[in-house]
């Protein structure tokens, strides 16, 4: 079996980094994007260069690994490979960028074992406070925030009448929102503890105690903050210019009951190394030295292999979605149609390739709205199953119900169930149902979830179309039961067409 110790530090390293650059180069495209617009995100930068100096004040430990390759982490690798690969398929961002640091550190466990894990796998895993994750904690912060407020203002002897996440007081209501949770100041704090225990402490303990103590005064900084502007709005009957640009306040009080008393407690917890950048390779001697070239090659073909597929396919999915061309139907039984200027209802979709909507007739009078919003290549931000895809506006219509309703029709043998919703219009309070379902490919589903895993799966092979397929009606009056004729033209409209 050939031996590439010399290789591995001389030539290993030297590829390592355009692989990694370029085999996740739609990932660190996504974060720079998203350290580049969100506001919440913007420190992603400062994470990376943490990332980039702990790794090379380690250089020289980096550079005395020779290969040593690990089965487990590899096959790990293998597993986030996959994944990685739907992901983009799917166009998840969040999973995508969660998988980078896992996929960085596992690549490299898997050539050079655990002297890689050691040395650079905390460094890397940094770049996970600044994957867009945390978010989703703002809903609880906020209500934290909230609660402590609550105190602090009884405490103060300042009079308020809260409901849920809004602050009322005699001189006016405060909202405490999304970017009042505190989740930037919680990431900031997060990071540079982890950031100053593997530059200076020897004990994992205490860079976890660092940590945790830096996520309770982050949080208390943000009470500190709120508070603050409640009380400058209370004392200056509002018109303190704090209330409404209080961006600048925020982070010198998060400097105030955060970084300061970390910068003095940091201090305590443990005994700084002397050299951080000697960072060991190894514990000790394995039992067994893995060192075939094979390894490297294995691994780094895993992170590069789910960026080649969408190349591969692309032919496909260009000819796929050219020849797509999804129409109305012209003449069916006992209905005439389609009118194509005679809309009922029109989705809020963003940024569609089709959209065919037409309204038919049928020999007793009853009209059905017919309606198609498709994408041939779906992408970021352009896509069938997307947060900012609505069924309907909200500016616009109210929603009366929401349900799920079998469906029994031979035209559509696919399909057992749709999506019946009921919306209200907000002036002149006309009712309308709306029967929906999607088209992914040539599955038919009712199941947003369904969508979106068959249509990453469709997107491997090549094939990226998928389109809202959808029935409208006026409903007899304002009463649920009164869209019951409209159900039964529905059906009857489906037994004569074919999707």
């Amino acid at each position: 079996m050939q031996t590439v110790t010399g290789f591995s530090r001389q030539y290993l390293w030297l590829l390592s980094v355009p692989l990694l650059v370029f085999g996740l180069w739609a990932e660190w495209q996504a974060f720079f994007s998203l350290w580049y617009d969100s506001i919440i995100y913007n420190h992603g930068f400062l994470v990376l260069a943490g990332t980039l100096f702990l790794l090379y004040l380690r250089k020289e430990s980096l550079a005395k690994l020779s290969i040593n390759a690990a089965p487990l982490p590899l096959v790990l690798l293998a597993g986030a490979s996959v994944v990685l690969l739907l992901s983009q398929a799917a166009d998840i961002r969040v999973f995508r960028l969660l998988l980078v640091p896992p996929i960085v550190t596992l690549w490299g466990w898997s050539i050079w074992g655990k002297g890689f894990l050691k040395a650079a796998g905390g460094p890397i895993m940094l770049l996970i406070f600044a994957v867009p994750v945390w978010d989703d904690l703002s809903p609880l912060l906020q209500h934290i925030t909230v609660f402590f407020n609550n105190i602090f203002l009884q405490l103060a002897g300042i009079q308020a009448t809260i409901k849920e996440f809004y602050i009322m007081l005699e001189v006016g209501t405060f909202l405490v929102e999304d970017g009042c949770s505190g989740v930037r100041y919680l990431m900031v704090a997060l990071f540079l503890a982890s950031f100053y225990g593997q530059l200076h402490y020897r004990s994992y303990r205490a860079t976890v105690q660092l940590v945790l103590i830096s996520a309770l005064l982050s949080m208390l900084a943000n009470w500190v903050r709120v508070f603050g502007i409640i009380a400058a709005g209370h004392y200056t009957n509002m018109e303190t210019s704090l209330v409404e640009d209080h961006e600048l306040f925020g982070w010198v009080v998060f400097v105030i009951f955060t970084l300061v008393p970390l910068f003095y407690i940091s201090a305590r917890l443990d005994k700084p190394s002397e050299d951080t950048a000697a960072t060991p390779a190894s514990a000790g001697t394995p039992e067994r030295v893995r060192s075939s070239i094979a390894w490297p090659v294995i691994a780094s073909v895993l992170v590069v292999w789910p960026s080649l597929v969408p190349l591969a396919v692309q032919a496909k999915t260009e000819r796929m979605a050219v020849e797509w061309n999804p129409s109305l139907p012209e003449s069916l039984p006992e209905w005439r149609g389609p009118l194509k200027h005679a809309n009922i209802w029109q989705p809020d979709y963003q940024n569609p390739d089709i959209n065919l909507s037409g309204v038919y007739v049928s020999d007793d009078l009853q009209q059905v709205q017919l309606q198609i919003t498709g994408y041939r290549l779906q992408s970021q931000d352009k896509e069938l199953i997307y947060y900012r895809n609505r069924l309907f506006n909200g500016d616009e219509w109210t929603l009366v119900s929401q349900s799920g309703q079998k469906l029994d029709i031979d035209s559509y043998p696919g399909l057992n169930r749709i999506n019946e919703t009921i919306i209200k219009r907000q002036t002149g309070g006309e009712q309308i149902i709306i029967w929906s379902w999607y088209g992914v490919g040539d599955t038919l589903t009712d199941s947003r979830i369904e969508a979106k895993i068959t249509g990453a799966f469709n997107k491997i092979t090549g094939d990226s179309r998928g389109a809202l397929w959808a029935l409208a009606g006026r409903c007899e009056g304002n009463e649920i039961a009164d869209c019951d004729q409209q159900r039964k033209a529905f059906s009857r409209f489906l037994e004569n067409s074919r999707p």
